[in-house]
């Protein structure tokens, strides 16, 4: 039996390479039962969309498939585009217990390697593209590069490098160490004062990052900080947008607290990640920056709800399901409000591959179906600023589509469940 099904996977490998390979050489046709419009906010029905050279080419409501000879019959699937997470760590499982993941025994290169994996695990889930914040080693830039040169499987990806922190800030290493022991090297840029933190953003310029990532606030599970408190100040965090600025990039802040937003949105950034404790005036200022907010439910109920986990931390003094409702109500005010949410899940703190199952807590958090699936795509490319080539199905953008069967403006929970998955025209996943 194993023999057997050895000899199908091989088959089905072999398969999918040959397809692939005539494909860039000629037009490719998909048969779709259904397609989501996002003009109409509606599954249009009956769809021949032509592919050519990964991009698609045409879009033709109720076809004649006469004058079609082959194609790929999706008749009784819904096609919508590739999805896109705006917040990934593709380079890391901090979810795993110590032992089986420690930074302190494994070489860098298992970041690597376990980096490929996670990137077949996030493709085949339906993410076409990702925005990934915040890597050791960059082992998310090498991922990338990888990636692009088609040496392995994955999403497209869009990557920080290593974030920027204060000395004894979120994510620095070491912070438990007594004060005669101190690390040659650390695995984050610690940076302190204005000179300091243009110096670590042009480094990471340097190495063809595509964002930059800065702590405005400390985090949890990071030993010696507080979630709530603010750590750059306004000017340190505009010394690293302006520096980002002269090469076309933009800035992500991590911030958990009501003035570490606010810090990081009066120095420019482009996106707010996590937003815990989101106030009224942060609210305001993202809508009057034009600003995007990147909160990740699935992290915060993966490790409140599921693994159960508590923190020491004086401030929060409130029971996990409290802390989580009170961020399903954070999330549903800003949404009220016409924020621009993006589609973000933390991947990294919770086992990869799961990314879609944060699509009904969105639901869960009063969002309408269009607007949860528009947070994944069309909203999702604008913040990446490539919503030329992505985000919706439409001609001359790339082929990034993904298929499901049933309706996801009626039941958002099929998305995870997606059988089919292509990107730029490539097939990478046919339950079919």
């Amino acid at each position: 039996m194993k023999n057997v099904n050895r000899i199908w996977g091989i088959t089905f490998f072999w398969v999918l390479i040959i397809t692939n390979t005539l494909a860039q050489g000629s037009d490719q046709y998909i048969l779709a039962g259904g397609v989501l419009d996002f003009n109409t906010e509606r599954i249009e029905k009956n769809v021949l969309i032509t592919i050519k050279d990964g991009k698609i080419f045409e879009i033709e409501k109720n076809p004649e498939l006469s004058k079609t000879k082959n194609y790929i019959d999706l008749s009784d699937h819904t096609i919508l585009p590739g999805l896109i997470d705006c917040h990934t760590h593709l380079i890391g499982n901090w979810y795993m217990e110590q032992d089986d993941f420690d930074v302190y025994t494994l070489p860098a290169a298992s970041y690597g390697i376990i980096g490929t994996v996670n990137a077949k695990k996030t493709l085949e889930a339906g993410f076409t593209t990702v925005r990934d914040l915040h890597s050791y080693f960059y082992g998310d830039v090498a991922l990338r590069d990888a990636i692009n040169k088609d040496w392995i499987i994955g999403p497209r990806m869009y990557v920080s490098g290593p974030a920027l922190t204060i000395t004894g800030g979120h994510g620095a290493f070491g912070n438990w160490l007594s004060p005669q022991i101190n690390f040659s090297e650390n695995l984050i840029s610690i940076a302190d004062g204005e000179d300091e933190v243009r110096k670590e953003t042009r480094k990471h310029l340097k190495y063809k990052v595509d964002w930059i990532k800065i702590f405005a606030t400390g985090g949890f599970g990071s030993y010696g900080t507080k979630p709530g408190a603010a750590s750059y100040t306004i000017q340190e965090i505009k010394a690293a947008v302006d520096e980002a600025e002269k090469r076309g990039i933009k800035v992500a802040a991590h911030a958990h607290g009501a003035e570490g937003i606010k810090n990081a949105l009066r120095a420019g950034v482009t996106s707010i990640e996590h937003a815990t404790f989101l106030d009224d005036e942060a609210i305001d200022l993202l809508l009057q920056k034009n600003a995007y907010l990147s909160m990740d439910l699935l992290s915060a109920y993966y490790e409140l709800i599921e693994k159960n986990n508590d923190y020491d931390d004086k401030d929060i003094d409130m029971s996990n399901n409290k802390m989580f409702t009170s961020l399903l109500e954070t999330f549903s005010k800003a949404y009220r409000q016409n924020v621009k949410i993006v589609f973000a899940t933390d991947a990294g703190v919770y086992p990869h591959g799961r990314n879609a199952e944060q699509f009904l807590l969105m639901k869960n958090a009063g969002m309408k179906e269009i607007d949860i699936i528009k947070s994944a795509t069309l909203t999702a490319a604008e913040l990446l600023g490539v919503e030329d080539k992505l985000g919706s199905i439409e001609k001359d953008k790339l082929a990034d589509m993904i298929a499901i069967k049933g309706n996801p403006l009626t039941d958002i929970k099929l998305l995870e469940n997606i059988p089919f998955v292509m990107k730029e025209g490539k097939i990478y996943k046919n339950e079919k």
